[in-house]
């Protein structure tokens, strides 16, 4: 297989002019059976890196979250989402999706497969950009990048939204190209229509199924804006309105289908939408560079430590930084690469501007904008001398592949699992159980075997520790658990037991993995 890259890579990179002016009437280049297999491969070699030890890891509270509202009925999900300043359509195709009763892997499964088909947009993008090789290199970065993969294995929202911004971005990318064409509009023969269906229903879906969409709205707008203004300068006026007029009937649809669903999270939420985001940690050096490492540069994130994982290749990062660089400088001057460079910028620089007042600096958040930053990558691949490419064929999977090992053996969440099993397995009626994450009930309830008894049922769950004390001197039992569920600050483990002194000593200590601790105490 590497041999048959290393032939394909060999090939001259299209020029400019023909990557502008000679498409297809759907867009895109002519493609043969060559391509179809290269863009089946790569998503299946993303498929199955997301699906090697889907279900290893625990649900973390986002996921508890997750599993928790699709088992409600219909109306309690949409209230319960909007409340909770979520769309409810992801839920809801996930309850159409899992078995009623789904376990780690069963639950996380949509997502794999969304982010395997994303690789193969990322493909088709790079291919129309800047060829065979290019579209190669980019989605293979896509199909290994280490969070790409994290996120490809959460019961979470993000990878389908990743694949529907993929989808408005080729046919963003595909008007950019073919300006001309785009004023023709989405009827008259000739016209782009694939391309701006494209853009529509990508965007149109992105912001129906998450908040985090709403940059990429002003992104493509501003993008739409470039081409626009290279018609008015360069092309009969004519052609300049007509592009026009597509794009305020889409921006018309567009509002139309999403306006209701933001409506609904502000008033349910009473206007105090940005009361989500007081876990997110300040702006600091530290947290620009683990946001950027994670997001871009092929570092495996620490889902709940706002920290980096041990860096399988190091110098994968400056070396994947590089090639964005020689994208940026190829593309220079041309629509398609201005398309791709709002695309990535524009989502961090709104992010960090935002950031200085209201902390918002959050790799997911961000998840989308690695689309166009590894289309960049893959056309700056595309400048390096053919007789490199060979090497680059070779090299790259293999370092791709050792740099995302670690994703697989560490543990990045933590493991209210096994927390849930002893508790439900070792507490007795009448013991209380102290956490002072005020999400562990949540947590415990979800993760324990359910072939035990509910632990609601037999103890006390609470987060309050006057309670537990005066519990504990009235003859209960406590067992104080010392973890955190999602992002944010955990208490550490000195602190947690000086806090517990009026307890006495604990019996035991037991630590469940990296994240949790639990102290038993005996009743007096």
């Amino acid at each position: 297989m590497l041999s048959t890259w290393a032939d394909t890579v060999a090939r001259p990179a299209m020029p400019p002019s023909f990557a502008i002016g000679h498409r297809s009437a759907t867009g895109g280049n002519n493609w043969s059976a060559r391509d179809w297999a290269w863009l089946l491969l790569l998503s299946l070699l993303a498929l199955a890196a997301r699906c090697i030890r889907l279900g290893h890891q625990p649900f973390w509270l986002d996921e508890v979250f997750t599993y928790r509202r699709i088992h409600l009925d219909t109306t309690a999900l949409i209230a319960d989402s909007f409340a909770n300043r979520h769309m409810p359509n992801y839920f809801l195709l996930l309850r159409s999706l899992v078995p009623a009763q789904p376990n780690f892997a069963a639950l996380r499964l949509p997502s794999a497969l969304f982010g395997a088909l994303s690789v193969g947009v990322v493909y088709a993008i790079g291919r129309r950009v800047a060829g065979r090789f290019a579209a190669c290199v980019a989605a293979l970065l896509m199909a290994l990048a280490p969070t790409q993969v994290q996120y490809g294995q959460e019961a979470r929202s993000y990878a389908l939204l990743l694949l529907l911004i993929a989808i408005a971005l080729w046919g963003l990318v595909g008007l950019a190209q073919q300006p001309a064409r785009a004023a023709l509009g989405w009827r008259r023969a000739g016209g782009l229509w694939p391309e701006w269906v494209a853009w529509l229903a990508g965007t149109i879906g992105a912001l129906d199924l998450l908040g985090d969409a709403v940059p990429w709205l002003l992104a493509s707008n501003v993008a739409l804006f470039c081409i626009w203004r290279h018609l008015h300068a360069t092309h009969p006026e004519a052609l300049a309105r007509g592009f026009r007029r597509g794009w305020l009937r889409g921006q018309l649809l567009v509002l139309a289908c999403s306006l209701p669903f933001y409506l609904a999270i502000c008033v349910a939420s009473s206007g105090r939408m940005l009361d989500a985001f007081n876990w997110v940690p300040v702006l600091s050096w530290h947290g620009l560079w683990v946001v950027a490492a994670s997001t871009y540069l092929m570092r495996p994130a620490a889902v709940v430590q706002f920290g980096l994982m041990p860096a399988g290749v190091a110098m994968l990062s400056p070396c994947v930084a590089a090639l964005c660089g020689l994208g940026l400088f190829r593309l220079r001057g041309r629509l398609d690469g201005r398309v791709l460079a709002l695309g990535f910028a524009v989502l961090p620089l709104l992010l960090l501007a935002v950031s200085v007042v209201k902390p918002m600096l959050v790799a997911r958040y961000l998840l989308w904008s690695a689309v166009p930053f590894f289309v960049l990558a893959g056309a700056g691949a595309a400048v390096l001398p053919r007789r490199w490419r060979p090497v680059v064929a070779g090299m790259l999977p293999l370092l791709c592949l050792l740099n995302l090992w670690p994703v697989y053996r560490v543990e990045a969440k933590p493991r209210w699992d096994h927390t849930a099993a002893m508790l439900a397995t070792a507490a007795r009626p009448g013991d209380t159980i102290y956490a002072t994450d005020p999400n562990a009930p949540a947590m415990l309830e979800t993760l324990q075997p359910r072939d035990l008894p509910p632990l609601a049922s037999k103890v006390v769950l609470t987060d309050r520790l006057d309670l537990a004390v005066a519990r504990w001197k009235q003859g209960s039992r406590v067992w104080a658990v010392n973890g955190r569920s999602a992002q944010g600050q955990r208490e550490s483990l000195a602190g947690f037991e000086a806090k517990l002194a009026a307890l006495g000593r604990p019996q035991q200590t037991v630590a469940l993995g990296r994240e949790i601790t639990v102290l038993e105490f005996a009743p007096p």
